[in-house]
């Protein structure tokens, strides 16, 4: 009751301590993504010598066993009951120390290993990784369409989790290249040198811990009022073993379409972004030739653009329609992106090395990170809604299901640009750790154009994807309506 008269008397908003609790539950994802997509490929093929084809292999198995994991982990967590922590937080708190650890041993492998055991370690310390963050992430996604169901509030919660995620991404880069990656004569690009690596995972594991902690914490007691005051409509279903897992994923799909539209948009969205993050170091070293200066300001490019936009998103959504709001800024920033690589390819670039290649690319990503959070503030809204629209659709909580198939998305598309790049790496024959001006021009323009058409490919389908999102706006307010009578 104390709940509903709060709920009631600030139409659903909530208070700032829980915003910014709220913002940075966004947090450790976003982490995990940067340290991962930016460093471990070109960490475990340039640094430590891993065959491209065991690298690509072994990060697609991550990533897969990890995909798996994710539809689990989101029906757990709108099944739990009678815990202590609640649905959300019981599992949020679980994934603390599996990923701090997890994480630190995949940027430490031991030093002489053979090829079979650099598989190894990667395997073992990064399934264990990427698992504990999914249980991190799918709740804590998931609780943000808990928290209120006010439309504005809403809209401010996904604001914050992107400005979560972008602050992130603007701060580790600069911690990266200014404390741990740190020019010297012996190394003059100093993603080349094996030293840092370590300490720089420490760094990872430690802040995301101190996240997960501050952001679980800031969160739960809004939580816990939530579901001692509001029960499901019906009774949940007992069965979590992989099987019930998957009959229940293939009825979501059948009975809420917008799921699996959701799934595919979700997989060509991260399919592209880690095209990007994933060779970002391989262009910036050898296609690019940034310096010390220019590689951590690429890194961070698109995260001034995407500040930028958090603070015109409520104006851009007054101005376009959900739909037409989200095609225009995928527009936008496959366009940049791609330019990245067509300029210098077409000869209308500056010359590599130079700061003024270096500038061209930072503004590139920057209005590529505008346009990119053009669109993420609405797609948030779009998912939260179609937790909506399945919770009518079936009478039961449904965040937590629908999360884990926007991650599911996610994680096969971060997984198969794993294997396809590290694969690619192998095929060609790309060299291992050779400086700069050794390295081969027709090897490194060949990745150029490898890079190029993944990017082109999969913005084409997406943007044909997200024109067929249709949100049905009674199932919206049927939902609303009896949460309200509760």
């Amino acid at each position: 009751m104390a709940l509903d008269q709060s709920v009631n008397s600030q139409g659903g908003r909530l208070n700032w301590p829980v915003r910014l609790a709220w913002m940075v539950c966004a947090m450790p994802e976003l982490l995990k993504s940067f340290a991962w997509d930016a460093f471990v490929l070109f960490f475990y093929a340039q640094v430590v010598g891993l065959n491209g084809w065991l690298l690509g292999v072994a990060i697609a198995v991550i990533i897969v066993f990890d995909t798996v994991v994710d539809p689990w982990i989101g029906a757990l967590s709108d099944r739990l009951s009678g815990t202590r922590l609640g649905r959300r937080h019981t599992l949020m708190f679980a994934a603390i120390l599996p990923f701090t650890v997890g994480i630190a041993a995949v940027f430490a492998p031991p030093a002489g290993m053979a090829q079979g055991q650099i598989l190894a370690w990667l395997l073992g310390w990064g399934l264990l990784a990427r698992c504990g963050i999914s249980l991190w992430t799918v709740p804590a996604y998931a609780l943000g369409g808990d928290l209120t169901l006010d439309t504005a509030e809403r809209r401010l919660v996904a604001v914050l989790r992107n400005i979560g995620n972008q602050v992130i991404i603007l701060t580790v880069p600069a911690a990266a290249f200014g404390l741990f990656f740190v020019h010297s004569a012996a190394f003059p690009k100093p993603q080349l040198n094996p030293a840092p690596y370590a300490p720089f995972g420490l760094f990872v594991a430690l802040l995301g811990g101190v996240l997960m902690l501050v952001g679980a914490l800031g969160t739960l007691r809004r939580a816990r009022l939530i579901e001692r005051t509001s029960a499901p409509a019906a009774a949940p279903e007992a069965a979590t073993g992989p099987l019930a897992i998957l009959r229940a994923m293939v009825r979501a799909v059948r009975i809420t379409p917008n799921i699996g539209r959701l799934l595919c948009v979700a997989f060509l969205v991260l399919f592209t972004n880690s095209v990007i993050n994933q060779l970002s170091l391989h262009l910036a070293t050898y296609f690019w030739q940034l310096d010390q200066t220019w590689t951590p300001r690429l890194l961070m490019g698109a995260t001034f653009g995407s500040i930028l936009a958090m603070l015109l998103a409520p104006l851009f959504l007054r101005l376009f329609t959900t739909r037409a709001a989200m095609m225009l800024g995928l527009g936008g920033f496959f366009m940049t992106q791609a330019l990245a690589i067509v300029l210098p390819l077409a000869g209308l670039a500056p010359a590599a090395g130079t700061a003024a290649v270096g500038a061209l690319i930072f503004a590139l990503r920057f209005a590529g990170g505008l346009a990119y959070g053009l669109y993420v503030v609405p797609f948030n809204v779009v998912t939260y809604e179609i937790g909506d629209e399945h919770e009518a659709d079936t009478g039961r909580p449904a965040q937590g299901m629908v999360a884990s198939f926007m991650f599911i998305g996610l994680q096969l598309g971060s997984g198969a640009v794993a294997l396809l790049a590290g694969s690619f790496l192998g095929l060609i024959d790309f060299p291992v750790g050779l400086p700069v001006e050794q390295m081969p021009p027709e090897k490194v323009e060949a990745l150029a154009w490898f890079v190029l058409a993944l990017i082109v490919l999969a913005g084409g389908a997406m943007a044909r994807l997200v024109g067929t999102f249709r949100i049905d706006s009674g199932k919206l307010a049927k939902v609303r309506a009896a949460r309200e009578g509760e």
